[in-house]
């Protein structure tokens, strides 16, 4: 298994490439500090698998795992993170994440996510509550802000990684009309950027509920 370790603290990826050599048979091919720097690396090395941190710098690794899934769907991506609430784990799983590890998991459990991950399977560490994978499918509840069906639309899309000329097209409306419905729905949810309306579809479930 070809891997690729993302996470912003150098001591950090030095102490999971001795632990993934002692307990498992991967080799690491690429390491990342921020999350930019690991969509690189994954559109020019193609590994099997990503082990990243959530909070990355530049580009969060919730919103790495939405582009990776879109572009490069046959790497499986597993999430490394203390967050181990419901509300993380089904938005990262919604997003297609391949498991969740737990930082404070016992070092032989590496090797347990990574062989589940080469056979396609999704691990959870053990920590993670039952109830996040048994609502995993579910929309999370959230007080929303009302949005026309236009906008939850448009929204949806952004969730699930679409360009603005990508959501004109499939949406049958020019580019500009996309970008109206986007600062409206910014102003009224009291967002900046594309990426905030995109942690926000994942985060509510919009990005793959029916519109």
């Amino acid at each position: 298994m070809r891997l690729v370790l993302a996470d912003s603290r150098t001591l950090v990826l030095a102490g999971f490439k001795r632990l993934i050599a002692e307990y498992t048979d991967a080799s690491v091919v690429g390491e990342a500090r921020d999350g930019q720097s690991l969509l690189e690396l994954v559109g020019r090395l193609r590994p099997d698998a990503v082990l990243t941190e959530i909070d990355l710098p530049k580009i969060s690794g919730l919103e790495a795992l939405v582009q990776i899934h879109r572009h490069y769907p046959e790497v499986a991506v597993l999430i490394l993170t203390g967050l181990t609430d419901g509300q993380h784990v089904r938005a990262a799983l919604r997003a297609g994440a391949a498991g969740f590890l737990d930082k404070d998991a016992e070092p032989i459990e590496l090797g347990l996510a990574l062989r589940a991950v080469q056979r396609r399977q999704i691990y959870l560490s053990p920590s993670i509550s039952h109830a996040a994978v048994e609502r995993r499918n579910g929309p999370l509840v959230e007080d929303r802000v009302s949005l026309t069906p236009r906008q939850r639309q448009v929204l949806q899309l952004i969730g699930r990684g679409k360009s603005t000329k990508e959501i004109a097209s499939l949406m049958g409306v020019s580019v500009k009309t996309v970008e109206t419905h986007r600062a409206r729905m910014m102003n009224a949810l009291g967002l900046y950027g594309t990426n905030a309306l995109m942690r926000y579809a994942i985060r509510t479930g919009l990005d793959y509920a029916h519109v």
